[in-house]
């Protein structure tokens, strides 16, 4: 009879060991939806695009806002060069890219055109 009872809690413990086992993995399950989840989102929140606030001259047109990432893409395109007219909040009037310290690293970074 007590061999019959040891495989009674035996059975009882390896149950209550495999439902706290399957509660806990249905937890993580949802920890990790969640956070998955709010990793999107933020990706995608308007708090993380990038502030658009310069502005060109190209082709003869204002162009912009731009972000510092899209100025980039167009100094790479040849659309904005050294003498490109720009202006961003904060200045008095337009300045030539290359008299704009941050938008003149970045020029000075991009290769001339091939010969």
């Amino acid at each position: 009879m007590t061999d019959m009872n040891d495989d009674n809690n035996l059975s009882i413990n390896n149950m209550v060991e495999m439902a706290t086992g399957l509660s806990m993995a249905s937890l993580f399950t949802q920890a990790m939806n969640s956070a998955f989840t709010n990793t999107v989102y933020q990706q995608n929140s308007p708090l993380n695009t990038p502030a658009k606030y310069l502005y060109a001259i190209i082709n003869g047109q204002q162009a912009g806002p731009f972000s510092p990432g899209e100025i980039l893409v167009q100094i790479q395109a040849g659309n904005i060069t050294p003498e490109t007219y720009m202006w961003k909040p904060g200045m008095m009037e337009w300045k030539f890219a290359k008299d704009i310290t941050d938008i003149a690293l970045n020029i000075n970074l991009t290769p001339p055109m091939n010969p």
